[in-house]
């Protein structure tokens, strides 16, 4: 019966983090917002960076107060009032007669989708069969990027998709929601927590709002360079705007305990280099393969964990993006996203912070913007875009910083020892992380 359990909870970590996931990557949008103004679909749009670093924030403070404060069952009753907090905003979107609240319900759906990504880690991370679960389910949903084919959503008009995600997912969640907190309800928290969850709980939330909030930052400012002069070069912008994502990275997987730091550098190469490598339209048959080869790649991960191993597959992801710029075929694409959910589920495999809130900021970093969605790259398949740039500038800068993540994790590794000292030792270690 205990395995039974732990299966049990293991699938409702994959779905709640994957649902979580589609949540933060794409907006509420409903059949009649075709017929919104150019301004209201703008907003809408805007709303979905905004939202995920929205999200990413919430998420990471509700994983430190649950882990700090509260019981395992809180953990799930939390994550289950999130999952009902989505199903409900979705349920009401479709009797909304205005298209003035898509907005507004794209960012409840970001702070819902927060509460259940934040809780749940903090209720599954210490757990090895449910917390596996959680990454892949998080992997996944990344990996897999827009649903376009599997939502039905045409290249057109991308805002035709009645939600995202769709109800009947949600509500599956909050199903298995229901059941794991009725079977967590007695379970003893940890004898032994971390010492970091009790003396430093808010280290990972300014974590989380330095990376979010500068990446969001650097994102819409880089943008709004190539809006106002886009027959120019952008070389030094783009310096500009790597510069001060590599710090952002730095500075937030300092603030974390140990070499918890590890996934946010891990996640803030990745997602520019997926960015790079373009989102092409997958049927859904699909969506079983990609999440086989995460899954694959997350074992490994966990057997095999070497950061080194990991950083260099995503470089050598970015020199893939760089050398096929030129180069279009099914086949490169079916290379391509094998090799991204490969390396994904790896690097989630492979991180392992001790520390909950630290695993739900590096799942949650996945689902925020780079700086590569600013630049308006035209790839191969998609319609003709104006003042479009070659897909090798975003594939050089994603190049550019997986190196300098990697530059980072080896001084990470430097500065931080592999085993936290003991405090009859050495405090400094503590201080360093400390506020």
């Amino acid at each position: 019966m205990r395995r039974i359990g732990e299966a049990l909870d293991s699938i409702t970590a994959f779905l709640g983090a994957a649902v979580a996931g589609v949540a933060l990557l794409l907006p509420i949008t409903f059949t009649w917002t075709g017929e919104s103004t150019p301004y209201r679909m703008t907003s809408l749009v805007n709303s979905v960076p905004r939202g995920a670093a929205f999200g990413l924030i919430v998420a990471v403070t509700v994983a430190v107060l649950v882990t700090t404060f509260t019981s395992p069952v809180t953990a799930w009753a939390t994550a289950l009032g999130g999952a009902l907090g989505m199903f409900v905003n979705h349920l009401v979107g479709d009797h909304v007669s205005s298209p003035d609240m898509l907005t507004t319900q794209n960012y409840l759906d970001a702070v819902c989708s927060g509460v259940l990504l934040g809780a749940l880690g903090a209720a599954v991370l210490r757990r090895p069969g449910p917390a596996t679960g959680f990454a892949l389910g998080g992997a996944s949903s990344f990996v897999f990027g827009d649903l376009a084919e599997w939502l039905n959503i045409t290249d057109q008009d991308p805002f035709t998709v009645l939600e995202t995600p769709p109800r009947s997912l949600i509500a599956v969640v909050v199903l298995f929601l229901v059941v794991s907190t009725f079977r967590n309800r007695y379970r003893p928290r940890d004898a032994r927590s971390p010492r970091m969850t009790i003396e430093l709980p808010v280290t990972p939330i300014l974590a989380a709002m330095v990376l979010a909030l500068v990446i969001l930052a650097v994102t819409e400012w880089l943008a709004r360079q190539y809006q106002d002069a886009p027959t120019l070069g952008h070389g030094i912008d783009i310096g500009l705007a790597v510069t001060a994502t590599v710090i952002a990275s730095t500075a937030a997987a300092m603030l974390l305990p140990g070499r918890d730091g590890a996934g946010v550098y891990l996640a803030a190469s990745l997602v520019p280099v997926a960015d790079a490598m373009g989102y092409a339209p997958r049927p859904g048959w699909s969506l079983l393969a990609v999440v086989a080869v995460t899954a694959f790649g997350l074992f490994i991960g966990m057997r095999l964990p070497s950061m080194s191993l990991a950083i260099m597959l995503i470089i050598g992801l970015a020199a893939f993006a760089l050398a096929t710029t030129s180069v279009d075929g099914d086949l490169i694409l079916g290379v391509g996203s094998a090799a991204l959910a490969l390396t994904t589920g790896y690097c989630c495999g492979a991180a392992r912070p001790r520390y909950a809130p630290s695993g739900v900021l590096a799942i949650g970093a996945l689902f925020l913007p780079s700086i590569i969605t600013a630049i308006p790259v035209q790839f191969d398949g998609e319609p003709m875009r104006e003042n479009a740039v070659s897909p090798s500038i975003a594939a050089r800068t994603a190049l550019a910083l997986a190196i300098c993540s990697a530059v980072g994790l080896a001084l990470l590794h430097l500065f931080r020892p592999h085993t936290r000292p003991q405090p009859d030792n050495s405090t400094e270690d503590e201080k360093f992380a400390d506020i």
